[in-house]
């Protein structure tokens, strides 16, 4: 059977939703469902979810599409022993610490399961369906909760020694810094999450800033994010543009570490947070434009990502095609 005639299940599990579509080989969503993850209940439990969410979406499939799904590929949070398909600390995933997904799903539904970092095959998916199509080493940034990162080299996913690297948000930035959750001190992610963005903009507003952003979410600060700060900054906030310039050169500031480390002819970026847009990735770009060695300025690429709201099915379908 030709590969254009195959499709896959790709399954991005979060700790709060899980979404899951049918995927075809040139990266069209056929069908797809999404699920509270309901995570309290256990990691079996979410395991058991996650089947009967996937049959249900093979029921709902046209019977001759049924017959061409060739595998099954998950993005989780936490660390991932890729070939095992075992998750380790998983934020807000309690009881799955330690659990073999791959050996579990194939158990239950006898095809064939790849698992991976979220951020992992978030940068899959782009470098096969994506921005980063046709490269061969890029590096993908997500920037949600907090801030992702998949390495592509020589048209592969690197994982390393103990399929962990990719961990870009864990690039220290300053020695004397926050704590952050990882128990490192300083790094990049606690600056820039959706999470740390909401908070600051909340204990700014709390210490007399002003801002158009109280108006905007009449009073109620709980309802303050990074979609709210964009919006302010659109109607020329000043505070918010400048909030925004300064998440930007924190992560402007961590690229440079990174392509001075790997060199990749792209940088793509992607992730809830990246939909501020121009309103951040011009001060990315403008940060990391100081970068010492000029060569490389002028030749790396910095775009935004291209999968949109699908890109957790997208990119976990893809570790099915790329057989990570």
């Amino acid at each position: 059977m030709s590969k254009k005639n195959e499709y896959a299940i790709g399954v991005d599990l979060g700790g709060t939703n899980i979404a899951a579509g049918i995927v075809n080989y040139s990266g069209k969503v056929i069908l797809r469902e999404k699920i509270p993850t309901m995570a309290k209940l256990g990691g079996k439990a979410v395991l058991d979810r996650i089947v009967q969410l996937i049959n249900s979406l093979i029921l709902k499939a046209d019977p001759k599409i049924r017959k061409r799904i060739i595998g099954i590929g998950m993005g989780t949070p936490g660390l991932v022993e890729h070939k095992k398909g075992i998750i380790h600390e998983p934020p807000n995933l309690p009881g799955m610490d330690g659990m073999n997904i791959k050996k579990y799903m194939e158990s239950r539904l006898k095809i064939k399961t790849f698992v991976a970092n979220d951020a992992n095959a978030y940068a899959v998916g782009e470098h096969t369906f994506g921005a980063g199509k046709g490269t061969k080493n890029m590096v993908c940034i997500t920037l949600g909760t907090g801030l992702g990162g998949g390495i592509i080299i020589d048209g592969k996913l690197y994982v390393g020694s103990f399929e962990t690297a990719g961990e870009l948000g864990h690039i220290i930035i300053r020695k004397e810094g926050k704590k952050c959750h990882c128990g490192s001190i300083g790094c990049v992610e606690s600056y820039v999450g959706a999470n740390f963005i909401a908070e600051r903009v909340r204990t700014d507003i709390k210490n007399g800033k002003k801002t158009a952003i109280v108006k905007l979410v009449n009073g109620d600060l709980s309802k303050i994010t990074p979609a709210i700060l964009k919006k302010a900054a659109m109607q020329n906030d000043k505070y918010s543009k400048a909030l925004w310039n300064e998440i930007g050169a924190e992560i402007g500031t961590a690229l440079i570490s990174i392509v001075n480390t790997l060199s990749p002819e792209m940088v793509v970026i992607g992730g809830g947070v990246s939909k501020a847009g121009d309103v951040l990735l011009n001060p990315i770009k403008k940060k990391f434009n100081m970068i010492g060695f000029k060569f490389l300025k002028k030749r790396v690429k910095i775009v935004p990502g291209k999968l949109s709201d699908d890109a957790g099915v997208l990119g976990s379908s893809s570790l099915v095609w790329n057989h990570i």
